[in-house]
């Protein structure tokens, strides 16, 4: 029996230019040189992303190439988070995330980014036209509430996401506090506003929500399938300190201005919310399972670039994309392993290569 099959992924700022290249990459290994490029998208019944995970979750979703999804990086990037040179300056450089240097022209240089990429595209677009399942977090500021913008994928939903652009919906959920801006959208179907903030704060890593709904699809339809949800992040730099007696007593200053807690909290969830999201499916007892997706130890220089999620320099992005096609290296001769978690990962993408070449059995 086919899985349900789930991708989830991770925000990071710009190391959402792994992702792309990670999937670019193993799809090209699935298809083979000459052969059209994969809609990944569609290898998938349901796709969950947050932050920058949440932008490549709607170009899947949307049936956009991941060439353009690396373009709005490479692009966009140094305007999304401009004064790249000051922001690479010791001390000096952190005054520009302290005072919200640039967040106002940035959020500005990202809208643009987004309207090229997705236009006027919408929720229901994505539902009606790709038949694809999608949902991305955030969270409204007026109420301090997890948001979860989706689909009508579930029979209890209302349709209150229909009209939502995934332009909107992706300046929400990559609100990051002190990085950018927060979002000040117009709700769909009305005049009020909200005020948005990045997804990452409660779910960084989205496997848990993915498994959840996942479930509730299936119950809606009645339908006994093992779910396979794959999570792929966005290469963190997996942090961890020895403290000493001054920095456990350690201030705002200390803290970066919170930065540093904020980076606690996303590579904690990172683990977290990995092991939830496998029992969540365990105790299925049919099959279920949940995978992260296969990475290597970045280098040394590389772990220095990544610490910082607003870093756009051409030379860091080239080596994020330098690792990912490394670690799918590694993850492919993985899958030649009969039932390991790379051996699940490639044949969803190539069941789904096989359905759009009209291969499929």
């Amino acid at each position: 029996m086919k899985p349900f099959r789930v991708l989830c992924l991770d925000g990071g700022g710009m190391r959402g230019v792994y992702q792309a290249a990670y999937l670019r990459a193993f799809a090209g290994r699935v298809c083979g040189d000459g052969a059209p490029e994969l809609d990944v998208g569609r290898c998938f019944d349901l796709i969950v992303g947050t932050s920058t995970g949440g932008i490549v979750a709607s170009a899947l979703a949307a049936g956009e190439p991941l060439s353009a999804v690396d373009d709005l990086y490479e692009v966009h990037g140094k305007e999304i988070f401009p004064m790249q040179r000051l922001r690479r300056v010791p001390w000096l450089g952190s005054l520009v995330p302290f005072l919200g240097l640039g967040n106002r022209s940035g959020e500005a240089a990202l809208r643009a980014a987004l309207e090229k990429t997705f236009a006027e595209k919408t929720f229901r677009h994505i539902q009606d036209g790709r038949g694809i399942s999608l949902a991305l977090t955030s969270i409204d500021m007026a109420r301090h509430a997890a948001v979860v913008f989706k689909t009508r994928h579930l029979a209890r939903l209302n349709g209150r996401d229909d009209a939502r652009t995934l332009v909107d919906a992706c300046m929400a959920t990559t609100a990051a506090p002190v990085l950018r801006a927060l979002a000040k959208l117009t709700e769909p179907g009305g005049n009020t506003e909200v005020v948005y903030a990045d997804g990452g704060l409660w779910a960084n890593n989205p496997g848990a929500l993915g498994a959840i709904e996942a479930v509730e699809i299936l119950g809606d339809h009645n339908e006994a399938r093992p779910i396979h949800l794959f999570m792929l992040g966005a290469l963190p730099a997996q942090g961890g300190e020895e403290l000493s007696d001054w920095k456990r007593y350690r201030g705002a200053i200390g803290w970066r201005g919170g930065l540093r807690a904020i980076s606690t909290s996303l590579n904690a969830q990172a683990v977290g919310y990995d092991y939830l999201c496998k029992k969540i499916l365990e105790v299925r007892g049919d099959g279920s399972r949940a995978f992260r997706m296969s990475a290597q130890c970045p280098s040394e220089k590389l772990l220095e670039y990544i610490k910082n999620m607003d870093d756009a320099r051409p030379k860091v992005l080239n080596a994020l994309r330098r690792q990912a096609i490394s670690d799918v290296d590694y993850a492919w001769a993985q899958s030649a392993t009969p039932n390991s978690e790379m051996a699940h990962f490639r044949a969803a993408l190539t069941d789904g290569f096989a359905q759009q070449t009209g291969d499929a059995a």
